[in-house]
């Protein structure tokens, strides 16, 4: 056995005995940001009653024909040839649609929402004819969310894969440093 002395460096760090505890703060505090992000921001309702919901529903409604630069009736002409709605069908004994939607019956939905909430099913034949999802963020923007297109969509792939090559290239730098 050696006789030296045992010296500590009056420099060196004493191990910290609580690490364990923080660590496992961390990674709780974590998981719980992770489920956070996840969950997205909290549900917030942006209307008061059923009632003003049809006037949400309208208005957009109103803003994608606006944006369409079709009339009205020709909107209700493009809803009717969506669904193939004629009065020869109707009246059949096994109809295969309903009356045909009428530009009386329309203006009513769009004018007064709350004593004539539009049918939900219009809505796919109305984002068809528009060309626009002005209607459907009416749905989305009240759960505090967006909409996000096709193009959009491939946006963010796009930009998500150039990260992924970054990141395949820093990996590649370092490993070739390493030898």
């Amino acid at each position: 056995m050696s006789k030296r002395k045992v010296k500590i460096d009056p420099n060196q760090m004493e191990f910290d005995w609580d690490f364990p505890s923080k660590l496992e703060k961390v990674l709780h505090d974590r998981a719980e940001l992770r489920e956070k992000v996840i969950l997205g921001p909290p549900k917030r309702r942006q209307t008061e009653n059923e009632f003003e919901i049809c006037v949400v529903i309208a208005a957009g409604i109103k803003k994608a024909i606006d944006e369409s630069e079709l009339s009205r009736d020709q909107v209700v002409d493009l809803i009717n040839e969506y669904f193939g709605r004629t009065k020869e069908e109707a009246k059949k004994d096994d109809p295969l649609c309903r009356n045909p939607l009428t530009i009386n019956m329309f203006n009513n939905y769009l004018s007064k929402p709350a004593e004539c909430p539009i049918p939900a099913y219009y809505l796919f034949a109305i984002h068809h004819v528009t060309k626009s999802l002005e209607p459907v963020k009416v749905f989305v923007e009240a759960e505090g969310a967006k909409i996000a297109t096709g193009s959009e969509i491939r946006q963010m792939a796009l930009g998500k894969l150039e990260e992924h090559i970054v990141e395949i290239k820093k990996l590649k730098k370092e490993l070739k440093g390493r030898r």
